[in-house]
Order: C-alpha cells, then structure tokens, then sequence
C-alpha cells in the first residue's frame, strides 16, 4: 500500500471510529417508566442525548420525584404532609416552599370551585376505604373538621383551626410531579413527554418530528390502561389531567359502584354525571385539581364554570341515562386529531 493510499486509508479508519465511539455514547429517543407516587411516571425524550447527559438527566428526575412523594404521599408516616396531619395543635407550622406551593394552589382552585375541590378531605377518603387509615368515626364528626376554610397559609407557615383538620394533595400532587419533571427536563432540551398515572405534560415535537398525540381512554373499568381509546388529540406546550370514576372505585353490598372522588360538601362519594373528564391547561397542577372540581360539579355546573375560566378546556364522557354507554362533549376550544 503506498503511503498516499495508506493515509487515506487512515483517515477513513479513524472517522469512522469516532462515528462508531459516537453512537456508543448517545441514546436516540429514550423513553423509560418508574415507580412513583403509587403508579408509573412514562417519559420519553425526542432526539439523541448523550448517555452521560442522560444518567445526569435521570438521577435529577429521580431526585425530583422522591423529594415529591417526601413532601406529599399521605401513605408515609414521615412526609411533611403526614407529619401535618398528625400535628394536634392550632399553631403555625413551618412548611418547605414546595409544601407551601402546592397548599396555596390547593386552596386557591377551592376558592374558585366554591369547594368542589377541596384538599381537606382525607379524613372523608380514608372513611370511604380510599386512603391509608380506617376510620370508624361517625361521618358528621368527620365533617366537622373538613373545609378548605379552616386552613390558614402564611409565607411559610400553615395552621388548622381544628385538631382533626387532614390534608390530601392526592387530587392536585401527580399534576404538580408532573410539572416538576418537565421542568427539570426543560433546563436542556425543548421536546419531551412526560406522564404520570395520567397525567401529561408536553413540549415541542415527538421523535418524528410531529406535534405529539395523546389518547383519552373509554371509561371501561375492564379494560387495561391504554387499551380502549376514545378521543386522539395533538398536544404540545399544554399540559392534560384526567378523572374518572372508572379506575379506582369500591363496590357497595348491593354490587353498585362509588367513586374514590368525594364531595366535600356531602361528604359522601361524587354522585356525578360524568364517566370522565380530561382538562387542558398551562400547568398539570391546575388541571389536575380543575379535573377533580368538575367531576364533582357535574356536566351542567362545569360548563357554566369553564365559560367564566378560559384558561382551561375539557372533553366530557358522559354517562348515557339512555344507553348502557357513553356520551361525549367538549369545550369549543378542545382541539380534536
């Protein structure tokens, strides 16, 4: 081989090594679920990302999420909300920023919804066999210490005008998971999907380079997650929340179902006529917790509330009373595929 031919030969070799070392340390499109908040978190990113990127990427969302179900799980004795709830006292307790963002937005949707949503229902979640503890109290006693108007939220402080007084950051804390994610992914790069029992975030384009889809199941408590598909619709630069009453329900002594969404009002579990409902919002906090409002309120009070809120739409599936099966109704602004 003469030396001209060998160099070429050379340079050939060795780019073609750097290619080959290059793919070695990228991943193109990686997509991965974990354990968390009790279900799965799905998220996929669009493009190639280098493997140490990545592993940087995925211990921050890990963190991330750990420090979530820290501040929020009412399933841990030791997180700041179990340590609250347990507090029998009517002083102000210290709480972490991350608590105190997520109480305020609690108390905020409250407001708004004229207490359709509530965070402090737990007492009355746990009564119906939804929550971690068994309660054999009366349910009127219950009552009496639920009302998100007997919260007191400072800077950093929080108080309880009774002992009794529980929180539950179940109806709005997945969305605020979510929202955290994306924020952590969104500190290097602008295409993302990221999931959470449901709930969805996404930002700029899927791995082919189109506005990312999403499906809105049928609410058919026999079929598998994902399985039954409804509605398709583009989402990108929004965030979506679902609820339902389809997932997670008990069943009565006369074989009826209830839902695990409680009216705080009643106290008793949502008598609605809604099989589900999906909202679009800015951030899957807001929608999370306007998701679990309007399930509560019932179609008709929904409607009337979503006209007065543009920030949010929403596509109902509606209980038929005509047919065993469904009906469905969206805002105007709901996109459809």
């Amino acid at each position: 081989m003469n030396k001209k031919l060998f160099a070429v030969f050379l340079c050939v070799a060795v780019a073609g090594g750097g290619l080959l070392w290059k793919n070695r340390q990228t991943v193109t499109n990686p997509s991965w679920a974990q354990p968390t908040m009790g279900t799965m978190a799905h998220i996929t990113l669009s493009g190639s990302i280098s493997k140490k990127m990545l592993g940087t990427l995925r211990d921050a969302i890990d963190a991330t999420l750990e420090d979530v179900n820290r501040t929020m799980s009412t399933w841990q004795a030791d997180t700041e909300i179990s340590q609250f709830n347990r507090f029998q006292g009517l002083e102000n307790v210290e709480i972490s920023p991350e608590f105190a963002e997520v109480a305020q937005a609690a108390l905020e949707f409250s407001k708004a919804t004229d207490g359709a949503f509530d965070p402090t229902v737990k007492p009355l979640i746990d009564y119906w066999g939804f929550g971690p503890e068994e309660r054999t109290t009366p349910l009127e006693e219950i009552r009496q210490a639920v009302g998100w108007q007997k919260v007191h939220l400072g800077s950093a402080t929080i108080r309880k005008d009774r002992p009794s007084l529980q929180l539950d950051f179940s109806a709005i804390a997945k969305g605020y998971g979510v929202d955290r994610v994306a924020g952590v992914i969104a500190q290097i790069r602008n295409n993302f999907l990221v999931e959470i029992g449901g709930e969805i975030v996404a930002s700029g384009t899927n791995p082919k380079g189109l506005p990312w889809k999403v499906g809105i199941e049928n609410p058919d408590p026999t079929a598998a997650f994902g399985e039954s598909i409804l509605q398709i619709l583009e989402l990108s630069g929004r965030a979506m929340a679902t609820s339902g009453d389809y997932r997670n329900f008990q069943i009565r002594a006369d074989s009826t179902r209830y839902s695990h969404i409680i009216d705080p009002k009643s106290g008793t579990p949502a008598e609605s006529d809604i099989a589900a409902v999906s909202v679009l919002a800015k951030r899957c906090m807001d929608a999370d917790a306007v998701a679990t409002a309007l399930f509560v309120m019932g179609s008709e009070k929904s409607f009337q509330w979503l006209e007065t809120h543009p920030g949010f739409d929403a596509f109902f599936i509606l209980h038929d009373p005509k047919t065993p099966g469904f009906a469905s109704r969206a805002t105007p602004g709901f996109p459809k595929e």
